[in-house]
């Protein structure tokens, strides 16, 4: 086993169900979602080393493989395809913090027809006693991106999560155009800040407290009709049957497949999602759009 694929065992051994936090700053309660609203969106936890295995028969070789990995100089990271934002660097999993800023962030985003407006979110430490690092040293405002979509609040995110969104915007629209035979018109979604720990896992962080990550529930389309995560995902191991199933199924797995986000996570990760998409730039990997095994 690799020791790529060795770790995405471990951090999902380690995460199982996601709890349910806090709803994000700033975000008012959405009709017809108020247990989701008032509880949060959830998202993986990022430990901040290795999570701790039972020391059994033929689990120490290999977490002694995963110690001896980190220490060799893997020489400079691997590069990222075009319109894919995912980090693929395998040695900075255990790295916990904001994300670095990205190489000339506006230029990228005006090259990709993105409309933003600065912003900030200053990194910080919270007077709590967790003492959670939150903030980010490059925010935007994203307001229209090359998919000409509306959102339901404007996204206050990451420049790496703006750029994502961009590519994300190009993939939903050409898999509507396909598989509905129409346009998406708006995302409506359920927060991207929110300083906060994952309260089931006392010491981590989400991805959230850096707006790092958007909870994405609803897609609204150009003919009025609407695709929603909680009601049209087909949990099923076959090809969906209805479009709507078929969209959403598609959108989540290119996102993924593609390298756009590091983590994506519907309904197959776990109960915690079965009501939206979770999509972040964390510094791990993990694929929650097929069923977990």
């Amino acid at each position: 086993m690799c020791v790529r694929a060795f770790r995405s065992l471990l951090l999902l051994t380690f995460l199982g169900a996601c709890a349910e936090p806090k709803a994000p700053e700033g975000q008012a309660p959405e009709p017809g979602h108020e247990m989701a609203a008032a509880t949060g969106p959830t998202d993986t936890v990022r430990p901040s080393a290795p999570p701790a295995v039972a020391e059994d028969a033929g689990v120490a070789d290999e977490k002694a493989v995963v110690a001896d990995a980190t220490t060799v100089d893997a020489g400079p990271p691997p590069k990222r395809r075009p319109g894919g934002y995912a980090n693929i660097d395998p040695t900075d999993d255990y790295v916990v913090g904001p994300p670095d800023p990205e190489t000339d962030c506006e230029g990228s985003l005006k090259a990709l027809g993105v409309t933003f407006q600065r912003a900030s979110l200053p990194v910080h430490t919270t007077r709590s006693k967790q003492k959670i690092v939150c903030g980010a040293p490059e925010v935007v405002t994203y307001i229209r991106g090359p998919g000409k979509i509306a959102y339901n609040s404007a996204p206050l995110v990451t420049c790496g999560m703006a750029l994502a969104l961009a590519t994300w915007e190009i993939i939903l629209q050409n898999e509507a155009a396909s598989k509905l035979k129409t346009k998406v018109a708006r995302i409506e979604h359920m927060g991207t800040y929110s300083c906060r720990e994952v309260s089931a896992y006392p010491g981590t962080v989400s991805e959230h407290s850096y707006a790092n990550a958007i909870d994405v529930m609803r897609f609204v389309l150009a003919n009025g009709k609407t695709i929603e995560v909680v009601r049209d995902f087909d949990l099923s191991e076959g090809e969906p049957k209805k479009a709507g199933g078929a969209f959403l199924r598609a959108v989540s797995r290119r996102a993924n497949d593609e390298d756009v986000f590091s983590n994506v996570l519907t309904p197959f990760f776990n109960k915690a999602h079965n009501n939206h998409f979770h999509l972040d730039l964390s510094r791990y990997r993990l694929d929650g759009t097929r069923p977990q095994t």
